[in-house]
């Protein structure tokens, strides 16, 4: 059993015993020739009908409608990173044409709305949840598109529909004060960092496994703020992949870095879908 399986048996199992232990590495792949993909990954977070919400971070579901009918009449087929784990440790092949769609912050309206059209299509799609807020909404039981987040049995349930993925985006450090997201702080020491992030990011973690979802594997960055100190501990606790908030095309082949600080292009409002896709996909 590859060793990133072992890993993510060895999480669920100690789930129970409220211990997690996330400490694994695995041995980079041989890069063969000509197994290069190109991959897009597009950035989307709030979906709501009320059009005077609609701006770079709030989408009518009209428009993401728009948006997964280009990307499959021209022959796009999405993916997850269980995919392109899959990819780079040769035990599975990518699509021709393969993108990636995102979904941050973990907001109730993605279930309400992005959700069916996802399955419609017979689509799927990687949500990163900030893991205070779905804790914090899994003991009130609010749902409203407008301020809500997803509550554990909501993400259960995307999840085994098979539709969504899970992703980790924090499990308090969706902020800008006192720290720009999971940044270190100007004073503070390297160990203190290194406890902090470490701390928050496997309580995140705990509370996803607890929720009932396969152990995440990649950590989206909160604001896309990264640094070479979060990556180097990030993938000591055994993540195989990052997401940034940098715009460009990543190309995916069998080398493990190729997962790390993946760029994305976030979707606004107010572009239609051919006018934003044309630049990215440029056929």
């Amino acid at each position: 059993m590859k060793k990133w399986r072992k890993t993510a048996l060895c999480a669920l199992l100690c789930a129970a015993a409220l211990v997690l232990d996330l400490r694994v590495g695995r041995a980079a792949a041989p890069v063969l020739a000509g197994e290069r993909v190109s991959l897009p990954i597009i950035m989307y977070h709030s979906i709501l009908k009320d059009p005077a919400k609609s701006g770079d971070y709030v989408l009518p579901p009209e428009v993401l409608a728009r948006d997964l009918d280009y990307l499959a009449e021209r022959g796009y087929e999405t993916v997850t990173v269980a995919d392109l784990v899959a990819y780079v440790e040769g035990e599975a092949n990518l699509p021709e044409k393969p993108v990636m769609i995102t979904f941050d912050d973990g907001h109730f309206n993605n279930y309400l709305y992005a959700a069916p059209l996802l399955e419609e299509r017979g689509m799927r799609a990687v949500i990163s949840v900030i893991g205070i807020e779905t804790e914090r909404y899994t003991e009130n039981g609010q749902e409203n598109a407008y301020w809500s987040y997803l509550s554990a049995e909501r993400l259960r349930e995307m999840s085994e529909s098979g539709v969504f993925e899970i992703q980790n985006h924090s499990y308090d450090l969706h902020t800008l004060q006192p720290r720009r997201g999971c940044l270190r702080r100007s004073g503070e020491g390297k160990d203190d960092y290194r406890t902090l992030l470490t701390e928050d990011t496997e309580r995140a973690q705990k509370l996803l496994i607890e929720a009932g979802v396969p152990t995440p594997t990649c950590y989206t960055y909160p604001f896309g703020a990264y640094s070479e100190e979060s990556e180097t501990i990030l993938r000591e606790l055994g993540f195989f992949c990052t997401l940034s908030c940098a715009e460009g095309m990543n190309t995916v082949t069998r080398d493990p870095e190729c997962l790390y600080l993946m760029r994305r292009y976030n979707r606004p409002a107010g572009v239609s879908s051919g006018r934003f896709f044309e630049k990215i996909l440029k056929e």
